[in-house]
């Protein structure tokens, strides 16, 4: 699909994507859009794994409002999580992360964003 501007000058052609790409796309997005959910995803990028019980105590929140929390991250596919006796540890998925903030990027900059073209 090939878009205008009002006053005429063309823009580039516009990719849609696919409505199975939209709804990995806000799910990630909306993960990452709480403060409690960013200070979970800090604490496990930077300090590394960590049991459900001392994110509790760091964030002082309830148990049930971390594990939801913890699980919005988990679908998103931004975290994981290991059951150790009664304990979960949960870990921060790196590739995951970059793998999903790369195609946000992508798919929101190169194919969404209307780029003018002015001839130069």
């Amino acid at each position: 699909m090939q878009l205008a501007c009002a006053d005429g000058r063309v823009v580039v052609d516009v990719v849609m994507i696919s409505d199975s790409s939209i709804r990995e796309l806000k799910t990630y997005y909306r993960a990452l859009a709480d403060p409690t959910r960013l200070r979970i995803v800090q604490i496990l990028a930077t300090e590394g794994d960590q049991v459900v019980s001392d994110l509790v105590r760091r964030l002082r929140v309830s148990q049930p409002l971390v594990s939801w929390h913890l699980h919005r991250l988990k679908r998103a596919g931004l975290v994981r999580a290991a059951r150790e006796g009664r304990e979960v540890r949960c870990s921060f998925d790196r590739e995951r992360f970059a793998q999903l903030h790369e195609r946000g990027y992508r798919t929101l900059m190169n194919r969404f964003g209307p780029q003018v073209l002015t001839g130069r």
